[in-house]
């Protein structure tokens, strides 16, 4: 039997213990891995590894038990992406969660793997704590919550604070500028006007410890990858995939930082910005694991029918950009589910206004509502089923 696993899971053969993950077969009392090019073959009897290289096996003795059917059980993965935003992403995607959650009956807290971006960054945390999509929009919109909500919030001491610091007058990263304009045939635009910009004033340190607080000062046990931008030479950053340090309250603050608004977050010798410069998200990641379903909650994009290079270009690009990874995702043979306000939600979508963050749950509902009724809303449905079974 083959099952399909996107994400390191832990499961019992007998009184042993496997690890699986990508294609996982299961037989009477074996099971064979093959994770990013290693081979294990598991027995109730011994394990097995082969490195890739050399192909010599090394082989683990366990206790001898008699073998034991390995019972099939089909597991449906599913990857989330959470768009930077800034004040309106965290109040619209818990509008598109838990509206999701209560249409589906799936909790968007069971995810194989959250990727964040900037704003998106801390819906992923909070998800991460346990709080649930329906109690951080009654957040938003003013409601109670629940009791489980209260306790986790609870964690959080240090009062929210964006205090002003003396700031370098010059350039943000020069280096990161010379990357982006050479070879001139890959002249990257947004990274160069980016390392142009000053440097911002506003401290992102609170959010960091307030993160920090949220998680016991750990990093998340369930997955979850933040993105950031690295100042130093403006390459792309995973934080909980790639090998770099920092705590989660780290990466969020690198994740979040606004450049020419917000001070570079400084990680020993290396600063980070925004994860927005390279994509607002950056939902390519998605891709290589090989989920079953990925679902896209996207506020700085648009509907086709709302995009206007003249009108609003920043929306244009983050969207053009946006087609294109979902374009790689699809061809790894993965169903995708781009949730974005359409012109109705767009206008609900004002961040000077009072009472803006439940105008965005609402924006955020009502665009998953309409996702959900579209022309492939037959196969999202019975995807989503399997999800819940």
């Amino acid at each position: 039997m083959l099952r399909r696993s996107a994400l390191l899971r832990r499961v019992p053969t007998g009184d042993a213990v496997g690890t699986l993950a990508g294609f996982v077969e299961t037989r009477v009392g074996v099971v064979e891995v093959r994770l990013f090019g290693i081979e294990f073959r598991m027995t109730v009897r011994h394990v097995e590894c082969a490195l890739p290289g050399d192909g010599k096996r090394t082989s683990v003795p366990v206790p001898e038990h008699p073998p034991t059917v390995v019972p099939f059980v089909e597991m449906f993965s599913i990857g989330l992406v959470l768009s930077a935003g800034g004040p309106l992403g965290d109040p619209w995607h818990s509008g598109v969660l838990g509206r999701l959650q209560e249409t589906t009956g799936w909790d968007p807290r069971r995810a194989d793997l959250v990727i964040g971006t900037s704003a998106g960054s801390i819906t992923a945390s909070i998800l991460r704590a346990g709080v649930s999509s329906v109690d951080r929009a009654l957040h938003f919109k003013g409601g109670p919550i629940s009791p489980e909500a209260e306790a986790i919030y609870a964690r959080i001491t240090t009062p929210y604070d964006e205090p002003e610091i003396e700031r370098d007058r010059g350039p943000l990263s020069p280096k990161m500028a010379l990357k982006a304009a050479w070879p001139p045939w890959r002249a990257d635009p947004v990274r160069l006007a980016t390392a142009n910009l000053p440097r911002g004033k506003k401290s992102g340190e609170s959010l960091a410890a307030r993160m920090n607080e949220l998680h016991d000062d750990r990093w998340p046990d369930e997955p979850i990858w933040i993105v950031a931008v690295r100042a130093n030479d403006g390459r792309r950053i995973v934080f909980g995939r790639d090998d770099v340090r920092g705590t989660i309250g780290q990466a969020i603050q690198s994740s979040a930082a606004v450049p020419a608004v917000y001070v570079p977050s400084r990680i020993g010798e290396r600063e980070y910005v925004d994860g927005g410069v390279h994509s607002s998200t950056n939902a390519d990641l998605a891709g290589p694991p090989g989920f079953d379903l990925v679902i896209v909650s996207s506020v700085m994009t648009a509907t086709p029918d709302q995009r206007s290079w003249l009108g609003d270009p920043s929306r244009a690009w983050f969207s053009a950009k946006l087609d294109d990874e979902v374009a790689s995702v699809r061809r790894t043979g993965t169903p995708v589910l781009v949730v974005e306000p359409d012109g109705e939600a767009l206008a609900k979508l004002n961040k000077d206004r009072d009472g803006f963050r439940a105008d965005a749950v609402a924006a955020g509902a009502d665009s998953l509502d309409r996702a959900l009724a579209g022309p492939d809303a037959d196969g999202l449905h019975e995807l989503l089923s399997r999800a819940v079974d």
